[in-house]
C-alpha cells in the first residue's frame, strides 16, 4: 500500500530548498500534498507540475522570526507557532509521513508528529551554527529532532556533521545531496547562449554570472568590490531579496554607483532560465561569506559546464573536490579578482577539461536520481 506523504514548507518563496522541493514532490504527486505556511510562486509552480497544494495560513509573527533572532523574538513566536502546530496536526491526521522541507517547517512538523504519533523526516537544507542561527533555535530544532525524527536527510556532511555537534542524534542522520537534473543545462544552444549578451546590452568581454538570493551572508557585496579590480568584465546579478533583506539590495546598489559599476552590473532579478543565464557566463561565482550548507549554484554551474569560484569553507570542497584550483578565501575580494582574472586568462584547452572533469562529478555524485534514491529509502522505512 502506497503511503501518504505531507510535505511541510513554511514559506511558498523559491529559494534554493523549494527548488529541491518541487521535483520531489513532483514524484510523489500520486500519493503527496504539500502543505505552506506562507503563499507565494511555489504554491503555482507545484500546482503546474501536477502536485496538490494545503495552504495553511500561518502568522506573520512566526514566519518573520530571523535565523538569529534572540530568545525574546523566540518566545514571542510561541503562540504562533501553536496555532500553526495545531493546524498542520489536524490537516495530517490522513496522512502516513510528515515531511518537513526547512528549518521553521521542522519545528511545526516534528511537534505535529509527536502530537499525532506520526513519523516525520527532515530534510536538512542548512548548518545548525552559530554562523547561520541563534541559540534558541538551534536548541529546539535539535531536541524536537531528537524526540520525534524517523530520519534527518542531510544535504551535505557539513550539514549533518553540524547537527551532531549540536546535539542531534547520529543515529538518525543520513545524507542526501540536493540533486540537480542536468537535461535543462544540456539543452541550452548557441543561440540560447548569444542571446543573453544581447538581452543584457553587452559585447564580447568577460561575463561573470551571480545566482541567488540577495543576503549579506550570500556576499554579492565581495563579487561587487572585487570586479571594481577588473578591466572590461561585466557581471549579471540573477536573484533578488526574499526575506525582508530589501535594505542589503539598497546597499548593493549604492556600492556599486560609488564604484562606478553601474553600468558593467545587470540585474535580473528573479528568473526561471538559470540554464541558459548560467551557459552564457564565463564564469560563476560562489561568493558567500558563511559556510555554506550545500550550494545548488555550484552544482547547476557543473552541469552548465561553466567554470566556478567558490568559497573555501561549508561544502563547497565537498562538491568540487579537495583539490579544485578555484576555492578562495571567502570575504576577500582581492582574492577573488584573482582567481576571475586567472580563469579569463587560461587556454581553452584548460577550461575544456575543468568543466568536462566538474561535468562528470556533478552527474554522478548530485543527480536527482541519487537524491532520489536515498529519499526513497527513508520513506520506505
Amino acid at each position: 500500500m502506497t503511503r501518504r506523504v505531507l510535505f511541510v514548507n513554511h514559506t511558498g518563496e523559491l529559494g534554493g530548498a523549494e527548488l529541491t522541493l518541487l521535483p520531489l514532490a513532483h514524484r510523489y504527486r500520486d500519493s503527496c500534498v504539500v502543505a505552506l505556511l506562507q503563499d507565494g510562486p511555489l504554491r503555482q509552480r507545484l500546482a503546474a507540475s501536477g502536485v496538490s497544494v494545503k495552504l495553511i495560513a500561518e502568522s506573520a509573527r512566526m514566519l518573520s522570526v530571523s535565523r538569529q533572532g534572540g530568545i525574546l523574538s523566540a518566545l514571542g513566536a510561541i503562540p504562533s507557532v501553536a496555532l500553526a502546530v495545531w493546524r498542520v496536526a489536524r490537516f495530517a491526521r490522513e496522512f502516513d509521513i510528515l515531511y518537513a522541507n526547512s528549518q521553521k517547517a521542522a519545528v511545526v512538523a516534528l511537534a505535529a508528529g509527536l502530537v499525532l504519533r506520526k513519523p516525520v523526516i527532515w530534510y536538512l537544507h542548512d548548518i545548525l551554527s552559530a554562523d547561520h542561527f541563534a541559540v534558541a533555535q538551534r536548541r529546539v530544532v535539535t531536541v524536537l529532532a531528537n524526540l520525534a525524527a524517523r530520519s534527518v536527510i542531510a544535504n551535505s556532511t557539513e550539514s549533518a556533521a553540524a547537527f551532531v555537534a549540536g546535539g542531534g542524534n547520529p543515529r538518525l542522520v543520513t545524507i542526501a545531496p540536493s540533486g540537480v537534473d542536468p537535461v535543462p543545462f544540456d539543452l541550452v544552444s548557441p543561440t540560447d547562449i548569444s542571446s543573453v549578451r544581447r538581452e543584457i546590452g553587452m559585447g564580447d568581454g568577460p561575463l561573470i554570472g551571480l545566482f541567488g538570493r540577495l543576503c549579506p551572508w550570500k556576499g554579492q557585496h565581495v563579487v561587487i568590490d572585487a570586479l571594481s579590480r577588473l578591466g572590461a568584465a561585466h557581471a549579471m546579478i540573477v536573484g533578488d531579496a526574499l526575506f525582508g533583506e530589501q535594505a542589503y539590495r539598497t546597499a548593493l546598489l549604492s556600492r556599486a554607483e560609488a564604484l562606478g559599476l553601474s553600468g558593467r552590473l545587470h540585474w535580473l532579478g528573479f528568473r526561471d532560465d538559470i540554464p541558459r543565464l548560467m551557459r552564457a557566463s564565463d564564469v560563476v561565482i560562489h561568493s558567500s561569506v558563511a559556510p555554506e550548507p550545500y550550494g545548488r549554484v555550484i552544482v547547476e554551474a557543473m552541469m552548465a559546464r561553466r567554470p566556478v569560484i567558490a568559497s573555501l569553507h561549508g561544502a563547497s570542497a565537498e562538491l568540487l573536490g579537495a583539490r579544485y584550483p578555484y576555492l578562495v578565501h571567502p570575504g576577500d575580494p582581492a582574492a577573488l579578482a584573482a582567481a576571475i582574472d586567472q580563469i579569463l586568462s587560461e587556454s581553452p584547452a584548460r577550461i575544456a577539461h575543468l568543466v568536462a572533469a566538474n561535468y562528470e562529478r556533478a552527474c554522478a555524485l548530485f543527480s536527482t536520481q541519487r537524491m532520489f534514491d536515498e529519499i526513497d529509502r527513508a520513506l520506505a522505512a
